[in-house]
């Protein structure tokens, strides 16, 4: 029976882009001071300039600094769809949280040079978790009991599972050419592993055959090697700019079977997901001897990566061509209550700029994450427990509009509509230190 449904699995699973992770591309969320506030591109007062404004850590004070927080995701992504089939509506939600996207930065200053490192995750950082199914799973589900041919008449224990961690490491330093300009250059190894657990049961029989179970377990590696350069001008107190540019890392996964009922994979195979290049710049105006604001501007150049091709469902177009580019636009403000304390609001948008977001949505996990624009709000504060120790605590809430529909070409012949919801909250909390 295996074989033969292994056609049909592995015509719907190719058609739903296996092969793409359920990551959410370049994280901007890297630090407990953006969380708080939103926009960081500009900043020159903590240890997440490193992977914010590197140009200007040759403008921290001479000595070590350094910093580590974490931040807390709750999100609950939503997709709502009819096969038309006499199934009735069908709702599937994320279960669970992901309590652990952390990061350590460090720099040590001397008169006009820094040197900087520091340990973060560049993309993915969450769990996508559906265990009872999508409509992934159900689209699937579909096919087998069809090809079934009537041996079996449900099917039961759908689960999809799948991670996303890029695991990146940064080495690079900062020189003040003058007193208002300086310069950064930076090199970055990312180390990526991205994971996906799904199956199904064939039950309920009428000639008393006994229970399939088919899974599909995976892992996939991959590693790569950027650059980053930063530009930081700072012609009075009142005002700071920053420029910041992170070249395309090229990330060739390679294919670990664990487990693969369906005879979809192939143990070893190679499929690229890079992380797109992007160009970010900052700007931070004094308005007065308390309140200071600070406005980002984030683009990602994502039809330049190479995301590999989509299949028969879309004309196997390019990933990265169907996604087009994206950028994101953040404001934020900080108020220095008092020496001690200082507390900070702000927020963002994000632009998913699709040229095909039906096609796009075909790739795996992109219903399940929910990859479109969103709004972000933010806030938090600040305090300085000593000269030398700064603790940060930071809340974001981000929306997406309600009930957007995208068609399910993956569903074909079936004409589906896909109803889909999102919202995130987010907790951090870092430490600062500068010796």
């Amino acid at each position: 029976m295996k074989i033969t449904l292994r056609i049909f699995i592995t015509a719907i699973l190719i058609a739903s882009g296996i092969g793409a992770s359920a990551q959410m591309d370049n994280l901007a969320n890297l630090s407990a001071e953006w969380i708080r506030t939103g926009a960081r591109n500009a900043a020159m007062d903590a240890t997440d300039i490193v992977v914010y404004n590197p140009a200007a850590t040759c403008r921290l004070s001479d000595g070590f600094h350094a910093q580590i927080s974490n931040q807390t995701l709750f999100r609950k992504p939503t997709h709502s769809y009819d096969l038309g089939i006499g199934q009735g509506q069908h709702t599937y939600s994320q279960y669970g949280s992901d309590p652990f996207l952390p990061n350590f930065y460090a720099a040590y200053k001397k008169n006009r040079m820094a040197v900087f490192t520091g340990l973060y995750v560049a993309g993915g950082g969450a769990t996508m978790n559906y265990p009872t199914g999508s409509i992934t799973t159900d689209l699937i589900a579909n096919q087998v009991l069809m090809s079934a041919g009537g041996a079996y008449g449900e099917m039961s224990d759908q689960h999809l599972k799948a991670t996303s961690y890029y695991m990146t490491s940064t080495l690079g330093a900062s020189y003040a050419a003058n007193d208002f300009l300086s310069f950064s250059a930076a090199i970055r190894y990312i180390n990526a592993k991205n994971t996906v657990n799904a199956g199904m049961t064939m039950t309920s029989s009428p000639f008393d055959l006994p229970d399939e179970t088919l899974e599909l377990k995976t892992e996939d590696h991959a590693s790569g090697i950027s650059a980053v350069f930063g530009i930081n001008i700072n012609p009075s107190e009142d005002l700071n700019l920053s420029l910041r540019y992170e070249s395309n890392t090229s990330l060739e996964f390679k294919t670990k079977q664990i487990t693969d009922d369906f005879g979809l994979t192939t143990d070893g195979e190679l499929h690229h997901r890079d992380l797109p290049a992007l160009l970010s710049f900052g700007a931070g105006i004094k308005l007065n001897t308390h309140l200071r604001s600070f406005v980002d501007f984030n683009y990602y150049f994502q039809t330049l990566a190479d995301w590999g091709t989509s299949g028969a469902a879309t004309q196997n177009k390019k990933w990265s061509s169907m996604a087009g580019d994206a950028y994101t636009f953040g404001l934020g403000f900080r108020y220095e209550i008092n020496p001690k304390f200082s507390a900070s609001l702000g927020g963002g948008y994000t632009d998913y700029a699709y040229n095909d977001k039906d096609g796009y949505y075909t790739s795996l996990g992109t219903y399940e994450v929910i990859q479109d624009d969103n709004v972000n709000l933010n806030t938090g504060i600040a305090f300085r427990a000593t000269q030398h120790i700064t603790v940060n605590a930071g809340y974001m809430h981000t929306f997406w509009a309600k009930d957007n529909t995208v068609k399910a070409l993956n569903a074909q012949p079936l004409d589906v509509d896909v109803k889909i919801n999102n919202s995130l909250h987010a907790l951090a909390l870092g430490v600062d230190f500068a010796f």
